[in-house]
């Protein structure tokens, strides 16, 4: 065969080649997911967040098909590790998402540099009820403690919170609009050190999550004068909501759940919102978050993202009312 001959026979055949090899990369690129998924914990290892996505992962890993490995990337209030997770859009990087790192972290405008648009959410996994505790016997309840606070000036009950600008100190914020008092706020490294603070009597309250206090109040060191959620705690039946107590305006609950960034293929958002809904409903995954002291509470991905946009509304409009400073 010539030259010219061999030439004209490989071009006749180089449409079939190239059909085939783009029909090839589409399937490829169709097939999701085809390796490993990053589960982004935006915190430390061994807090309730952390715990929640090390139930979520071996199921999760089961359904899609694919190792989920949790992968912990603490720093700057939870914008270091969701920045990382919003920086990719192909679906193999998700993360634990709720009132911290898409919380109080996008009121404030500081440290974070996306916004809650760059954010799909895949579903609400955990509500976690807070509580206003103080040492037993400081006040015989939430009554006598807003008796006491309305005889006292502007800022003579002091109020511990797990740390500056976090969901604590925004209901500190929020009780006292409620309640048309301000309280010396007094920020903590972290819950359990908020909760110390009121059971030794160094502060008069505390805002802690029930599931930080709940041992201590059981044991009778700590008395929690009201819970903040809609609804009594499951752990804490006596206790009254502050809705009960009067103010429902006050109403306020922790939460948590899982997202990734808004810029995903809505395919691969949708298998993932599948995935998170089948573990999050799974049996499994709700004993396991009771055993760590935490609410299961579901939301699908549209209705969390619905939830999270209204969550910065309230949050934004107790800033705007009490400056949220350190």
């Amino acid at each position: 065969m010539s030259s010219l001959s061999r030439l004209f026979s490989l071009l006749l055949r180089m449409p079939l080649a190239f059909a085939t090899a783009c029909a090839f990369t589409t399937a490829s690129a169709q097939k999701y997911p085809d390796h490993q998924i990053e589960l982004v914990v935006p915190f430390s290892p061994g807090g309730s967040t952390d715990a929640m996505a090390r139930l979520v992962a071996p199921k999760l890993s089961q359904d899609m098909g694919v190792p989920v490995v949790v992968v912990n990337k603490p720093g700057a209030g939870g914008a270091i590790g969701t920045s990382y997770v919003l920086a990719s859009a192909d679906g193999y990087r998700i993360m634990t998402g709720g009132n911290s790192n898409l919380g109080p972290i996008l009121v404030l405008g500081e440290q974070a540099n996306y916004k809650i648009a760059d954010v799909a959410a895949l579903g609400m996994g955990t509500t976690n009820p807070l509580a206003i505790v103080a040492r037993t016997g400081r006040f015989a309840d939430f009554g006598a403690f807003v008796q006491e606070a309305s005889l006292k000036p502007q800022g003579g009950l002091s109020a511990a919170s797990w740390g500056p600008k976090t969901p604590s100190h925004f209901y500190i914020a929020l009780l006292g609009q409620q309640l048309k008092r301000e309280f010396l706020h007094v920020p903590f490294d972290g819950g359990a050190k908020a909760m110390l603070a009121a059971m030794s009597g160094q502060v008069d309250i505390a805002i802690v999550t029930v599931a930080t206090a709940l041992t201590n109040i059981q044991a009778g060191k700590l008395a929690a004068l009201a819970v903040t959620s809609g609804k009594r705690s499951i752990d804490l039946p006596s206790v009254p909501t502050i809705a009960e107590l009067g103010h429902a305006g006050a109403e306020y609950v922790s939460f948590d759940g899982f997202a990734t960034s808004s810029k995903l293929p809505a395919d691969r958002l949708e298998l993932l919102r599948t995935g998170i809904s089948k573990v999050l409903n799974d049996p499994h995954y709700k004993s396991g978050i009771r055993k760590i002291g935490a609410e299961p509470a579901f939301l699908s991905g549209a209705d969390y993202d619905e939830f999270l946009k209204k969550n910065i509304k309230t949050l934004a409009e107790v800033a705007a009312k009490t400056p949220i400073k350190d």
